[in-house]
């Protein structure tokens, strides 16, 4: 590989005990980071990374180890797969990993710089005297809310997202705009955060000029002139480099304008890739429409090797916000790689509309075309799935095959979008969209929720139309007893038992403000899935195919075998290895059978 892309870094709450040990073991250049970092420190960094010591969550160490994870990965990135990254990014400390991967400061600096800043916010306000809140609605901009929190004297910490702002201050002014909230914007969900201090408020401020004497010991050594590629959390925009120490300095106290940031980055027209031990910054760029590669373990290079990281989507070029802001990074065009099939350009397609209640909501059919497209395989979604769950899938599936995978409303930048509530309006938009699109011949492939959403379409279905086949995968068969209703618990508890399905990263389970961004549309899928009853009806008249998981805790065999009862068409049975989401952990073992049986129904194939 050999491509230009942008790279982001995550900060402080992204650690996980034992990350950069499979780097380290593998590469020596990993190592040698954490060997270096240790040196300037005196500390054993990579020890307490993975020997579940209990200084990995204190915020003096927390913040080297994570730094120091980030750049050792970089650097296995950078010298393993030829990625020559054009401009840098990172949330909070990750802004230190994106100045060190850029070459502006020094590893042995940064982890110096993190680990003072580390230890100075701890000390500026007694554990427990400050807190930390995301507050989660869709536009949140446009109602006020920074000027409703500041009135009871909290104050707008992180600026993540069109629909989450996360706020800081004294725990009685953070309860007090808890209470102002609930009555103004009753809509607005309020998601305390686990943190030990009033990250980037103006309870900082009085670490500033201490700070400032660190950076000041460093500043000799410092490349400012390369500073012009990072984005600046201070000022959303790319740093300069006569700014560029008190702007860090600065940036202790002051919110992180992170969507300016994500906006800067987007400029660059390059592919992104977040390198962390988790990658919370993906789900931010998702809200707003671009997708995100992410290098997290070794098995994630694997990627990198093979083909550019993919953009399924880019921000459109805005305005900077100030008239002499510094232009972004050149941007270059992705080469291809020889020898892999590059994933085909997205096309848009108009989204279907469903009758019911007095909001229109759509269904997005991302189409992936083949050339020529024989087959159009539809892909339904799971409970909490984005189109970008198959995005994969296209360079698996023959060539003649249109990959078409569905998305439910209130996802990526469509959040302010009503989502769907009831499995009949989902029913309803689905056949709309699919009926246009049946000049080609087509199959369905669906994963629980999925599986229901694709077996009830086909049977709804105009007389004459059916799929060549029908792939189901880890669902129960729709006649069965069904469980309590998920949807009617509260987010505690709806989160633990969902918890029990597997398919939600630790990255977005672990993070509060994550969670919080992509729990309603969880709920909401379930809640559709709640509203499902089986009605008999006549089969679809096409072949089906069964798949499950071996360990699946969700769907038993006999639960997964019992779909025969109502669909007399199925062909085969296959149990890979893995829980409920074999899905992601088998991609290509799945995708490689389906395939295999596409070609069966091939059309136009001349039999051997």
């Amino acid at each position: 590989m050999n491509a230009e892309c942008t790279l982001v870094f995550p900060g402080q709450g992204a650690q996980r005990v034992g990350m950069g040990a499979d780097f380290c073991a593998e590469f020596p250049i990993a190592r040698a980071a954490f060997d270096e970092a240790a040196e300037a420190l005196g500390e054993d960094l990579l020890r307490i990374c993975v020997e579940r010591d209990q200084r990995l969550h204190r915020t003096e160490y927390t913040q080297p180890c994570v730094l120091t994870m980030e750049i050792a990965v970089h650097r296995v990135l950078t010298a393993e797969c030829g990625v020559r990254p054009v401009a840098f990014g990172g949330h909070s400390l990750g802004e230190y990993s994106a100045l060190v991967a850029a070459g502006v400061v020094g590893l042995a600096d940064g982890v110096r710089l993190v680990r003072a800043r580390g230890a100075l916010m701890q000390r500026a306000v007694p554990e427990g005297r400050g807190s930390m809140a995301a507050l989660i609605l869709p536009d949140i901009a446009s109602h006020g809310v920074a000027e409703l929190v500041a009135g009871v004297g909290a104050e707008v910490a992180n600026d993540n997202s069109p629909e989450q702002l996360v706020i800081s201050g004294a725990t009685e002014a953070v309860a007090a705009a808890r209470v102002l909230l609930a009555e103004r914007l009753p809509e607005l969900r309020f998601v305390p955060l686990r943190v030990s201090a009033p990250f980037h408020s103006r309870l900082m401020r009085s670490i500033e000029s201490e700070f400032a004497g660190y950076v000041a010991d460093c500043a000799p050594r410092l490349r400012a002139d390369r500073a012009a590629a990072v984005t600046s959390n201070f000022t959303g925009e790319f740093h300069r480099p006569e700014t560029l120490t008190d702007n860090l300095v600065r940036q202790i106290s002051a919110p992180v304008r992170w969507q300016d940031n994500m906006r800067a980055l987007g400029r660059t027209g390059t592919a992104i890739v977040e390198i962390g031990p988790s990658a919370p910054l993906s789900k931010f760029f998702e809200s707003v429409g671009v997708e995100v590669s992410r290098l997290v373990t070794v098995g994630d290079l694997a990627l990198f090797r093979s083909e550019p990281p993919h953009l399924a989507a880019r921000m459109e070029p805005t305005p900077a916000r100030t008239p002499d802001a510094p232009p972004a990074p050149p941007v270059a065009s992705m080469p291809t790689t020889p020898g892999v099939r590059p994933a085909p350009p997205e096309r848009p397609v108009l989204p279907a509309t469903f009758t019911g209640g007095d909001t229109v909501d759509r269904l997005v059919l991302h189409q992936r075309q083949a050339a020529p497209p024989l087959l159009r395989l539809f892909c339904w979604p799971f409970a909490g799935g984005k189109a970008a769950a198959y995005t994969q899938w296209r360079t698996r599936l023959p060539d003649w095959v249109e990959l078409c995978a569905v998305e439910l409303p209130a996802r990526h930048r469509h959040l302010g979008q009503t989502p769907m509530r009831g499995f009949g309006e989902l029913v309803d938009a689905a056949v709309a969209q699919v009926v246009p699109l049946t000049d080609l011949p087509f199959a369905f492939f669906g994963h629980s929720l999925g599986a229901l959403t694709a077996f009830e379409v086909a049977r709804r279905l105009p007389a004459g139309v059916a799929p060549e086949v029908l792939f189901l995968a880890a669902s129960v068969a729709p006649h069965l007893p069904r469980p309590g209703r998920l949807s009617s618990l509260s987010d505690d508890q709806f989160l633990s038992a969902v918890g029990h399905y597997g398919g939600i990263p630790p990255e977005v389970m672990d993070t509060p403000e994550v969670m919080a961004l992509f729990l309603p549309a969880l709920r909401s899928d379930f809640e559709i899935f709640d509203d499902y009853r089986f009605v008999p009806h006549p089969p679809p008249a096409c072949p089906v195919h069964l798949y499950g998981g071996r360990d699946d805790r969700q769907v038993a065999a006999t639960q997964l075998e019992a779909w025969r009862d109502v669909l007399p068409g199925i062909r085969s049975t296959e149990l890979l290895p893995g829980g409920h989401f074999f899905l992601v952990d088998q991609r290509d073992a799945l995708v490689d059978s389906i395939a295999d049986k596409l070609r069966a129904v091939r059309p136009n194939a001349v039999p051997a």
